[in-house]
């Protein structure tokens, strides 16, 4: 039968409809699977992402505690420098009113004459 199309034929055709079966569902699998891949990628990469933002985060903490820790130590260093020059002016002063009064004491009187 197989000269005349008989049921070699049907055979084959039912062989090739099973192999297209076949691979309609690897493919549909295959397609699965890759949908997969790209979700657990996609997750991935959230979470990547995620943990990138709250490194960022605790860094930027760190760097403005060390910021406010450095400004608070240059600030004192300046009021303490501050403090000491205003003393030394103050020193300066008092050693100086004496004269400044005698001066004064001085220029008054002389301007009486």
């Amino acid at each position: 039968m197989t000269a005349t199309g008989g049921h070699s034929d049907d055979n084959l055709l039912e062989l090739i409809a099973t192999k297209e079966r076949e691979l309609e569902t690897r493919v549909a699998q295959a397609r699965d699977e890759a949908r997969r891949l790209v979700e657990g990628a996609q997750a991935s990469a959230a979470a990547l992402q995620e943990q990138a933002r709250r490194e960022a985060a605790a860094l930027a903490e760190r760097v403005q505690a060390e910021i406010a820790r450095e400004t608070a130590v240059i600030a004192a260093q300046r009021e303490e420098a501050a403090r000491a020059e205003a003393e030394r002016v103050r020193s300066r002063a008092a050693e100086r009113a004496p004269q400044a009064a005698d001066l004064v004491v001085k220029r008054v009187l002389g301007g009486l004459d």
